[in-house]
């Protein structure tokens, strides 16, 4: 019996180890599945986040440098810094920003455009020479009132683009359209615009200030006044109490090459439906990018222009180690001289 008990036991015992090592087996297996269940859920969850985060292409178009000296209007590489700002922005979330770059644009058709979210424009206005400087608007024919019908179909296409969510930034002599067709279109995608007669682009120090009733504007955080050495394409003609416009910032410039300039409003954002706009006509002096209110200034409005939120604090970049032509000293440094040279002449 003895014998007989300890084969009992044994057995029992035998049955149990089986009992439990087909448990841990099971609780393993279990274990094992739900990681792999947990493992599957974060990998389509990051994937599924990936393919939720929109993209935002902002395209800059830089016409040629055909005047002025180094430092000043160079066009390719003023853009090529705000590109770059925007390429390392760290303070925007929620959205992937794509640039594209193109120097000396000569299409006509808006292939290139298609998936833009915003155009970003900087060169000599389209009326100022016989060749293409203007990556947006070809050169205007002799009599400036309209252009060929391929030129026309060309620049519908654009209006409709801008009227669907493509948002318009246009800087410096580009703001100046002499084209009947391109003039009108600037009005209105940003309801009003330079005159050839009116308006002018006076080069001095200049102050500009916030507007007050626009400082909640998206546009205008983290900006705050600054002055520096520009020429500014301003004195445009709007359509008064125009509900679709945001007046952004004043100017003055008490000593410039073209008088006294009294405070004025000097760039305002505007929005329409689905379509973003703004027009700034300084950007003359490459080195005054390193302002960092003025830089500031101009991503918000890239940025806002493209249907991207702006930080609380503003769009936060740093100019410094980015390569900038250095700061040429030029006649405009002594502007007492300038404008007492021009009191000595007759009739002035």
């Amino acid at each position: 019996m003895p014998v007989r008990g300890n084969i009992i036991y044994t057995l029992q015992n035998s049955r149990m180890k089986n009992y439990n090592s087909g448990s841990l087996n099971t609780t393993n297996f279990a274990i094992k599945a739900i990681l792999v269940c947990w493992l599957s859920l974060c990998s389509f969850g990051r994937l599924f986040a990936q393919k939720e985060v929109p993209t935002k292409v902002i395209y800059f178009m830089a016409g040629i440098k055909d005047h002025a000296g180094p430092s000043r209007h160079e066009t390719e590489k003023d853009l090529l810094v705000l590109q770059r700002c925007l390429d390392s922005v760290a303070n925007i979330k929620g959205v992937k920003i794509v640039t594209k770059f193109i120097y000396k644009r000569t299409a006509l058709d808006i292939n290139d455009m298609k998936d833009a979210a915003a155009i970003v424009i900087e060169s000599s206005a389209e009326g100022s020479s016989k060749e293409r400087v203007d990556p947006l608007f070809p050169q205007s024919p002799d009599n400036r009132r309209t252009y060929s019908q391929e030129v026309l179909d060309y620049l519908n296409q654009v209006d409709s683009l801008h009227k669907a969510g493509m948002g318009v930034v246009v800087l410096h002599w580009a703001v100046a359209a002499t084209n009947q067709r391109a003039a009108n279109l600037y009005r209105s995608w940003f309801g009003g615009g330079f005159v050839e007669g009116y308006s002018h682009n006076p080069l001095g120090m200049w102050t500009v200030t916030p507007i007050k009733s626009g400082q909640q504007h998206p546009i205008m955080r983290g900006v705050g006044q600054w002055t520096y050495k520009d020429e500014i394409f301003s004195r445009f003609m709007v359509i008064p109490q125009d509900p679709h416009r945001t007046d952004l910032l004043m100017g003055d410039a008490p000593k410039t090459n073209q008088g006294n300039i009294t405070s004025r409003c000097i760039t305002w954002a505007y929005e329409e439906g689905k379509s973003r706009g703004l027009i700034y006509g300084g950007m003359d002096y490459h080195s005054a990018l390193l302002n960092d209110n003025y830089r500031r200034f101009l991503l918000n409005a890239i940025v806002w222009a493209a249907g991207i939120d702006v930080p609380k604090e503003g769009v936060k970049s740093d100019a410094k180690g980015i390569q900038l032509i250095e700061r040429v000293p030029d006649i405009f440094d002594n502007m007492d001289s300038i404008i007492n040279s021009r009191r000595a002449r007759p009739g002035s």
